[in-house]
Parts: C-alpha cells; structure tokens; sequence
C-alpha cells in the first residue's frame, strides 16, 4: 500500500491528536517526519519518488497506529533519535 506523504501525515497526526494534550507532539511528529523523508529520500526502498510525488509503502492502516504509538512511547522513554534511526 502506497500512502502519499501528506496522507501520512495527516493519519498518523490524527492518531497522535487521541492522545490527550497531543497538539505540540502531532506538530514536532510531523517536522520531524519531513526531515526524515528528505534526509532518506532515494536510501530507503519504502519511500517511492514518482510523478505523483513522494510516497511511502506501508504494510496495512495498522502501520499507521503503530507509527504513533511507538512515537508516545520514544517521547515517554526519551528515546526518539533511536525511534527515527529505527523508523
């Protein structure tokens, strides 16, 4: 399954936003998120550059519970440089 970018945004978003007071999180999610995909563009075979823009592979929608819920859980245990070496 192939997500545009700002689809993956917008869903992993909304699924940090069921977290209480998640607003600055969903907000540092995302800047970090773009710097990543500019940083691996072309290094890693999930993010596909095409005509249509930038996309990345996920298995299922369950990927995208897992994205923000292993990200509460680096933030909770101060371990998010691993969480984007990992992701």
């Amino acid at each position: 399954m192939k997500l545009k970018i700002d689809e993956v945004i917008e869903n992993v978003k909304e699924e940090l936003l069921c977290y209480e007071d998640a607003e600055k999180t969903a907000e540092r999610w995302e800047k970090e998120f773009r710097e990543w995909i500019e940083k691996n563009k072309g290094k890693k075979k999930d993010i596909v550059v095409d005509k249509g823009g930038v996309s990345l592979k996920i298995k299922d929608e369950e990927e995208i519970f897992e994205i923000a819920d292993s990200y509460m859980d680096a933030i909770l245990e101060g371990s998010v440089k691993q969480y984007w070496e990992k992701f």
